[in-house]
């Protein structure tokens, strides 16, 4: 993605620290992502949360591309977004990203796209994923993965305390 700046900041959230480790990854609104209105296109949050979901999972030291060349990968089964306002062309957007639950089949991230001037929540949102194999049936989330995935949360949390 252009113009994307990884942050190594997180972000507290309420709640268990464990589970609401966050990562922070930043953008630079461009003018493909805006509509007609001026805006930035509902679509392209879809887009900012699978950055912030990488992001969240690289912060993690989990890459997701090591889960694919393990012969698996997290099919999106449900998305949600809400609007609270908009975002323009040359904004700087912050997206925030944390594991809401980790099952052994599934995993569901939670977002937040703020303006990275103001702090202005622009956008909340969550997407479920389910773990499949190489030929899209429904799997497990191998237990090395599922280890990995808690210690980076842990390692994310400990670093929002410091």
């Amino acid at each position: 993605m252009a113009n994307e700046e990884r942050s190594g900041a997180a972000v507290a959230h309420a709640g268990d620290p464990f589970e609401r480790a966050a990562a922070v990854l930043e953008l630079t609104v461009r003018f493909a992502e805006t509509d007609a209105m001026g805006v930035v296109h509902h679509s392209a949050y879809v887009v900012w949360f699978e950055a912030g979901r990488v992001a969240w999972m690289e912060a993690a030291q989990m890459p997701y591309a090591e889960i694919a060349a393990g012969g698996h990968h997290f099919a999106v089964t449900a998305l949600r977004a809400d609007y609270r306002t908009a975002a323009r062309f040359g904004d700087r957007v912050r997206v925030v990203t944390w594991v809401e639950r980790l099952r052994s089949r599934q995993v569901a991230f939670r977002y937040e796209v703020r303006n990275a001037a103001g702090g202005e929540l622009l956008a909340t949102g969550l997407s479920e994923h389910i773990c499949v194999d190489l030929d899209g049936r429904m799997a497990k989330i191998p237990a090395a993965v599922v280890e990995r995935l808690r210690a980076g949360a842990r390692q994310l949390a400990q670093e929002q305390l410091a």
